[in-house]
């Protein structure tokens, strides 16, 4: 009787399987469909990114996006969906092109002084300033920018005031700058760029300072019509809301147009935490108006602005955000992603050759 038993168990459960085979395969169709339809929606909302808010954002997940395409097509292949997985192939194509596509580059050489430009957004509001400042002065940075300064902030800065001889007049920064520079070089000139759109209660953004540069070691009266370099060191806000994304955009647009408008060949370099990922439209339109290019050299640079919550903050799980771009004049001798000074952002680093 056992043995009967378990003839006529097994060929109960070969039925079973038989039977559920399709339920099975039409499982793995619906889900591989959701999958694909939920990527294409994603690439098409992003393709739009220049005029739909929720597009933009998915800007800064370009990588992300790209590796669900890759997954969504290898998903649809095992499952035997050659056309789903030859979709998702495109797809993934489209999304991977704005991270290997070879960008424009600054000058190949340059036969002007050298220095050190840095960025860093140091995350106001913090208790312990101790890694930034030490990295600050002992980096070889000839001129340092950076954002969410508050008048708190700067009370832990006495080393940086004792190590850069050169600082925006207080009278111009005020008690809160929010934007602040720290040079080496002379500051010829230091202004507010005027009529940029900073809104109060949008949360962090400040009023772009614009600095016309020369030399340590210069030992006439420069001209301020003709400086070694304009810098300028921008924060606009942060894209959370609709409203906070179309200030953002008109602030960039702003200075891209105040930096179009320099004389004809004067070096420029531009610098800060844009809130802005490479893959943006509204950042490459920035490039576009300005003639400046990013100094990172690729279409894919490391990330810049991270999350610190839980685990993922040992991974830098984040966009690049953190810019320096510069005149096409200039030689980017080397460009890097600094270390982990404390901040939500890694600060960033560019050896430049003036012209």
């Amino acid at each position: 009787m056992s043995g009967r038993f378990a003839e006529v168990l097994g060929s109960q459960m070969t039925a079973f399987e038989f039977s559920a085979a399709p339920v099975r395969r039409k499982f793995s169709g619906s889900v591989t469909i959701a999958l694909v339809a939920a990527v294409a929606a994603a690439t098409l909302a992003r393709f739009n990114a220049d005029s739909f808010y929720y597009g933009d954002l998915l800007t800064f997940f370009l990588p992300a996006l790209f590796g669900v395409s890759v997954a969504a097509a290898l998903v649809a292949l095992v499952a035997g969906h050659r056309i789903l997985a030859a979709i998702a192939l495109v797809l993934a194509v489209l999304n991977g092109l704005p991270l290997f596509t070879p960008v424009e580059r600054a000058a190949a050489s340059a036969g002007g002084r050298e220095l050190r430009v840095a960025t860093s957004n140091v995350l106001g509001g913090r208790s312990d300033y101790d890694d930034l400042v030490a990295w600050s002065t002992r980096s070889g940075i000839d001129l340092l920018g950076q954002q969410e300064v508050s008048g708190y902030v700067l009370r832990h800065f006495d080393a940086l005031r004792s190590h850069f001889p050169s600082t925006p007049p207080a009278e111009l920064l005020g008690r809160h700058p929010e934007v602040m520079a720290w040079s080496g070089w002379k500051i010829l000139k230091a202004e507010h760029v005027r009529n940029i759109p900073v809104v109060p209660g949008l949360g962090w953004g400040g009023s772009p300072l614009r600095l016309e540069l020369a030399p340590p070691d210069t030992t006439n009266a420069a001209s301020p019509d003709a400086p070694a370099l304009v810098v300028y060191v921008l924060h606009p806000t942060t894209p959370r809301s609709f409203d906070q994304w179309q200030s953002r955009n008109a602030y960039l647009d702003a200075i891209a147009r105040s930096i179009a408008a320099e004389a004809p060949g004067t070096p420029i370099v531009a610098m800060g935490d844009f809130n802005t990922p490479t893959w943006s439209p509204f950042f490459q339109s920035f490039l576009k108006t300005s003639g400046l290019v990013d100094a990172a050299g690729t279409g894919w640079p490391s990330t810049t602005r991270f999350s610190k919550r839980w685990l993922v903050k040992r991974f830098y799980v984040g966009s690049p955000v953190d810019h320096i771009l510069v005149s096409p004049n200039i030689e980017v001798k080397r460009f890097e992603v600094g270390p982990d000074i404390g901040s939500d952002h890694l600060p960033v680093i560019a050896d430049l050759r003036l012209p």
